[in-house]
């Protein structure tokens, strides 16, 4: 049951504060930002140096998934003389629309080796001036929009070619170090961090840190992978996934655990994760020779998501197609591992590619306070519920593990408090690891009016809405009191769940209460009943509550909160709307003990049929007889029946060096065995049958009988009930004459004779058998 009860102390009838006004639901879009890459275009670059560092510059820009962030991009070398200029800039301040980032794509190949005479040292003030300055201006972003520069080089600053630094080469790069300082002293001023990127052996890395040191610091709270800081590779080969890491820290956001990559000679599977938690992403690809590749994205379930529009739930957006690196944009992704499918087209040389998962997530959060609105000096409980864009509420501990939720509170008369909140199961809170963070705070005694409650938090790629929670403190004592209490935590769509609504009033009048919902977002897909609650004076009164949902409700957690009110809107009690709407259980679903019950009995049903049908089957078998012809009461040959052969075998009797013998035969003359009861049935080539019992013989033709062996114990012979066994207990290889066993009628059975043909000898026919084959009417 999820019961969050509050006991308000309120005003009574006539007191002066109005009731606070809801806050606005902030969206849980991602937060955008402005970065500026300083890309270094000195003359100890290489091919391949240059080719990393366009690359690394495409996957910031384009792996940004806020469409409202702006990026540029600048090469820098050095003033070789005086009106050169020691900067280029590649791309201009650019948003980071579908369009903007299609225009960053291809400005990217404009970062180039700088030559002797264009200035090809390693200016650092200047591309920081720069950076700074695009940052400034422009417009099109708010002032408290994060700013970044990334700064990428493989060396040290060197200006000694630089005449901007002063007429003396020997004392130019002391003179720009000076420089340097003070720019850095201007990006903190700015608020704009540097990340700075060293790649090769001529790095400086005492220098790249006091970059990074020296700028804004503050970005994403407190947290360690926020916070500036140098990194050095030995190549350039590393640079990408560097940079990258690099910018999902600065931006608040974080990388799958590693990229995935492969060296692709036809075709190749990359596979990417992106987390529940996530609720913005992007799948940056690194091509070698995107000429000659083809990728294709499918989600976590399979299914292939287009490169732009929207599908199950998410919307995509690919740019860069054509391009080194290309980036599929995700909004609202669907959690899990992603497969890149990579294609080598054209009969092209194999190549690597590279694909890494950029991803962060914006968490909603809903407060509530027991009591709902506290008096100055009183002690609250605050609870804070965290759910992911998808409405998910946070549960998995691999998901929480990180993730600190603190609530502030700020207002008039008092300095602003914070306190941290957990869920460890402790009191205040309900239950350890539930995904709702528990802590107590005292309202200062000094607060006069307004207090505003605010949730944050922090976490590796995570960040909060910050959704304030406001009300006005009560100066008369409680005369409402009430609890929320909700019996149901599933409902179908076109169902009801329920709960309970407990009000005391404790005035000298009858009052009403009002059933309100919060932040329930665009999940409005029920109604509520009651939503006015009358309590006579004095009296404690418990009401059914229940939220009806519409036959076309959609599925998923529904969000928010319900919270009683008085007259005048102020909160009397407040609990979570913790409620999963779930698809309509299908027949089976809904049948499932009786289709249980029916499917074991249909199981057995099938093994005891499989049995039977098994043991008729080996009852048939003849694979175990030997024939046996008698000539005037002497044997005179034996046939073993093929192994294997199943319910029946053919042979004939030929002559053989002047006596008769028994051979196979499959022709349509051959005569045919089969098993009957405890012997076996013989059909002659004209259509005639007769019996060989077990332990006698058969007048088969003049001056011949028939008899058999068998392997197999009487006792499984076909059609032998339990009476029948004890006559044939010696059951084993028979034959006649001269058998070990013999065959007697059983106590009462009828038995007749036949006329004998002339001549014939051995022991009498057995009467013709009339009964019906069970399993071929036509032997």
């Amino acid at each position: 049951m999820a019961l969050l009860c509050g006991l308000l102390l309120i005003s009574g009838p006539g007191a002066s504060e109005a009731a606070p006004a809801p806050a606005p639901v902030p969206t849980s879009a991602p937060t955008p930002v402005d970065f500026v890459v300083l890309v270094d275009e000195s003359g100890s670059l290489s091919s391949e140096d240059v080719t990393a560092e366009r690359a690394a510059a495409s996957m910031l820009t384009l792996g940004e998934f806020s469409p409202e962030s702006r990026a540029g991009v600048v090469g820098f070398g050095s003033q070789s003389e005086r009106g050169r200029r020691p900067v280029d800039v590649v791309c201009p301040l650019t948003r980071a629309d579908t369009a903007g980032r299609e225009r960053l794509s291809a400005c990217v190949s404009g970062i180039r080796p700088r030559t002797a005479a264009e200035g090809n040292g390693t200016d650092f003030p200047a591309a920081i001036t720069q950076g700074l300055s695009m940052l400034r201006a422009g417009g099109g972003s708010a002032p408290a929009t994060p700013k970044i520069l990334f700064l990428l080089t493989d060396g040290r600053l060197d200006v000694r070619d630089s005449p901007n630094y002063g007429p003396d080469p020997d004392r130019r790069n002391d003179n720009a170090a000076k420089a340097l300082a003070a720019a850095v002293a201007q990006a903190r001023a700015d608020k704009a961090q540097i990340w700075p990127l060293g790649f090769g052996d001529g790095i400086d890395r005492a220098q790249l840190d006091s970059l990074a040191a020296g700028g804004y610091q503050t970005q994403c709270a407190a947290l360690a992978s926020a916070r500036p800081r140098a990194q050095v590779t030995p190549d350039s080969a590393a640079v990408s996934k560097a940079l990258l890491q690099a910018f999902a820290g600065a931006r608040c956001a974080r990388t799958s655990p590693d990229r995935a990559e492969s060296t692709v000679t036809t075709t190749a599977d990359l596979s990417v994760t992106i987390p529940p938690v996530a609720s913005d992403g992007s799948i940056v690809v690194v091509k070698e020779r995107p000429e000659a590749v083809a990728v294709t994205y499918y989600d976590p379930r399979g299914r292939k998501v287009p490169l732009r529009g929207s599908a199950y739930g998410s919307a995509f957006e690919l740019v860069g197609q054509n391009g080194p690196v290309e980036s599929l944009r995700i909004r609202d992704p669907q959690p899990g591992t992603w497969r890149v499918h990579v294609e080598v087209v054209g009969g092209s040389a194999g190549q690597q590619v590279s694909a890494t998962a950029l991803w962060q997530g914006v968490l909603r959060s809903f407060i509530v306070l027991d009591p709902p609105s506290p008096a100055p000096g009183q002690k609250a409980a605050v609870h804070v519920l965290l759910q992911t864009a998808r409405d998910v509420r946070l549960t998995d501990p691999a998901q929480l593990a990180g993730i600190d939720v603190s609530v502030s509170l700020t207002g008039k008369g008092f300095a602003p408090v914070e306190t941290r909140l957990t869920d460890d199961g402790r009191a205040p809170d309900h239950a350890a690891g539930d995904g709702e963070f528990s802590g107590t705070l005292t309202v200062p005694r000094t607060a006069d009016g307004e207090l505003e409650f605010v949730g944050h938090m922090v976490g590796e790629g995570i960040t909060g809405d910050e959704r304030p929670y406001r009300t006005t403190p009560p100066d008369r004592p409680a005369l409402l009191a009430g609890s929320v209490q909700f019996e149901d935590r599933r409902v179908h769509p076109g169902g009801t769940a329920r709960g309970l609504v407990k009000v005391h009033n404790s005035d000298s009048r009858a009052r009403t209460v009002r059933v309100v919902l919060g932040d329930a977002g665009d999940r409005v897909s029920f109604t509520i009943s009651p939503q006015r609650v009358e309590v006579d004076a004095g009296q404690q009164i418990s009401v059914p509550l229940s939220l009806r949902f519409a036959e076309d409700a959609p599925t998923g957690p529904v969000p928010g909160t319900v919270s009683l009110r008085d007259e005048r809107g102020r909160p009397v009690a407040q609990s979570f709307l913790i409620l999963q709407v779930e698809p309509r259980p299908g027949f089976l679903e809904r049948n499932a003990p009786a289709v249980g019950v029916g499917s074991a009995i249909l199981a057995l049903l099938t093994v005891v049929l499989a049995l039977r049908w098994q043991d008729r089957r080996r009852s048939r078998d003849v694979s175990t007889i030997q024939l046996i012809l008698h000539q005037y009461g002497s044997e005179s040959s034996r046939l073993r029946a093929p192994a294997g052969v199943g319910s029946e075998f053919g042979f004939l009797v030929r002559s053989a060096g002047g006596a008769p013998r028994l051979f196979l035969d499959d022709s349509p003359s051959r005569y045919r065995v089969r098993r009957y009861r405890d012997g076996l049935a013989v059909r002659t080539p004209d259509g005639e049958r007769f019996t060989v019992p077990r332990g006698r013989t058969a007048p088969f033709q003049d001056g011949l009988a028939l008899g058999f062996a068998d392997s197999r114990s009487a006792a499984t012979a076909p059609g032998r009930g339990p009476g029948r066994r004890a006559a044939s207990r010696t059951g084993g290889d028979s034959s006649a004459p001269g058998g070990s066993a013999t065959a007697y009628p059983a106590p009462g059975a009828r038995t007749r004779t036949r006329r004998r043909r002339p001549g014939a000898t051995g022991s009498p026919l057995p009467p013709p058998t009339t009964a019906k084959q069970p399993y071929d009417d036509a032997f």
